[in-house]
């Protein structure tokens, strides 16, 4: 890990300037990068999937502990000045691409482990794509922005919780691990950061009869979050008696909102849901 000063003396020689705008801010904290690797729990068979490699924060540490390590770096300035000055150990591959082009299943034939320090503008997206392929994953390591972490492992009745909480924890189970200061990056970002795990578990802790369905009513209801579900899910042509029975059937209090339900909740609800007619369902979703 280089310091403060030798990424100073770094950018400098080969005119470098970090894009505050993509999120570019570079672990300068040893310490904080010690805890992480404290963290993570990789065996000498795992194979890593690292998002943005930066100038190696982690890179090499992670290669110390894995069998090998793909570091993805969308930054071509970065690659190539990567590549000028480091010299990669042979389980290390320096994959110059965006991580959201990246298809995980053409560079590993077993499940990764993921690690980024995620880019606060993109750290929905990235989420999302690996969830779209959490089949190929063994388990989530990211650092992300505090307030997003706080989101992620937000529990129902409180005010943090949202639609992306409880997508992420349908598919993982977050867990913040500990905070990070500004000042452990350089540039410091505007807010602090969180170093969060989203385990991945062998069987998911619950299923739904449609997922679709499951998702597009945790959409609707959270669209209008001041509501009550029985009027976010109201609609025209909707028959209110209709709608409190698959409250009731469900055991849902029609007079709660959306930020009170569990994920269990809006499971219960969709598998009711699911069992009306295409006509019925449409009406509600």
């Amino acid at each position: 890990m280089l310091t403060k000063n030798e990424l100073k003396t770094l950018w400098k020689r080969e005119d470098f300037k970090p894009l505050v705008r993509l999120g570019q801010n570079f672990l300068i904290d040893k310490n904080v990068k010690d805890k992480i690797l404290r963290n993570l729990a990789i065996t000498p068979d795992d194979i890593v999937v690292e998002i943005g490699s930066g100038f190696g924060e982690l890179t090499f540490d992670l290669a110390k502990h894995a069998r090998k390590v793909f570091a993805v770096e969308k930054d071509k300035k970065i690659t190539r000045i990567f590549k000028k000055t480091f010299q990669l150990p042979p389980n290390v591959a320096l994959i110059e691409k965006d991580f959201l082009d990246l298809e995980i299943k053409e560079i590993a034939k077993q499940k990764v482990i993921i690690y980024g320090n995620l880019p606060f503008y993109i750290t929905s997206p990235i989420i999302e794509k690996l969830f779209e392929n959490v089949s190929l994953i063994k388990n989530i390591y990211i650092v992300v922005q505090k307030e997003v972490a706080g989101r992620i492992a937000a529990k129902p009745d409180s005010r943090d919780i949202g639609r992306f909480s409880l997508y992420v924890q349908y598919y993982s189970q977050p867990k913040t691990i500990f905070k990070i200061k500004r000042e452990s990056f350089y540039p410091a970002p505007q807010v602090e950061s969180a170093f969060l795990e989203l385990k991945v578990p062998e069987k998911r802790r619950l299923r739904v009869s449609d997922e679709d369905l499951f998702f597009n009513l945790i959409k609707k209801a959270y669209s209008q979050r001041r509501k009550t579900i029985r009027n976010s899910l109201s609609a025209k042509g909707v028959d209110k008696k209709a709608l409190l029975a698959l409250f009731k059937k469900a055991g849902l209090n029609p007079l709660a909102r959306a930020e009170n339900l569990s994920l269990e909740d809006f499971a219960r609800l969709t598998d009711i849901v699911h069992g009306l007619d295409h006509d019925q369902q449409k009406n509600i979703v």
